[in-house]
């Protein structure tokens, strides 16, 4: 009954996760709104690898790497620190992600926080924006699937006065 009611929540989180993104898929208005979807696997408790993909006012997939700086436990839940690093065929960028994470007594934890850039490469040199993530950890597989919604807004380098 438990991995039921367990079960359950991870479909609220992700379905949560998901709905907004209809509404970026159809387009509200906003030139800058951007959902980057990006699917881990752990290595170790501070590293993680794997693909994303960001839609909207930025295009690109490739690949993506973790690495928490700081988790901090507080009863059952932990406030934590991570960047994540996105390469994809335009270049790269990197996110710094603060949040709280848990319950840590589950098999899944459910995270929720805010990021923002804080570096970009090629195409993403001088790439701004910031949002909000909701992510899903299954601690027995390592797997991580996240959405980070927010806003991302590259720079006027190329345009002429």
């Amino acid at each position: 009954m438990r991995r039921l009611i367990v079960i359950a929540a991870v479909a609220a989180a992700i379905t949560g996760a998901v709905v907004p993104f209809a509404a970026f898929a159809e387009g509200d208005g906003d030139d800058d709104a951007a959902t980057i979807g990006v699917r881990l696997d752990f290595s170790s408790p501070t590293e993680a690898a794997g693909s994303f993909s960001v839609c909207c006012s930025v295009t690109d997939s490739g690949t993506a790497r973790a690495e928490v700086t700081s988790f901090v436990e507080k009863g059952d839940h932990a406030r934590f620190e991570a960047t994540n690093t996105f390469g994809g065929a335009n270049g790269s960028f990197t996110i710094l992600l603060r949040g709280t994470t848990g319950p840590l007594g589950s098999p899944v934890h459910v995270a929720r926080g805010r990021w923002r850039v804080i570096e970009g490469s090629g195409a993403y040199a001088g790439l701004e924006g910031k949002g909000r993530l909701t992510a899903v950890t299954n601690q027995e597989t390592g797997a991580l699937t996240a959405i980070d919604e927010g806003e991302l807004e590259l720079g006027d380098s190329d345009q002429e006065d």
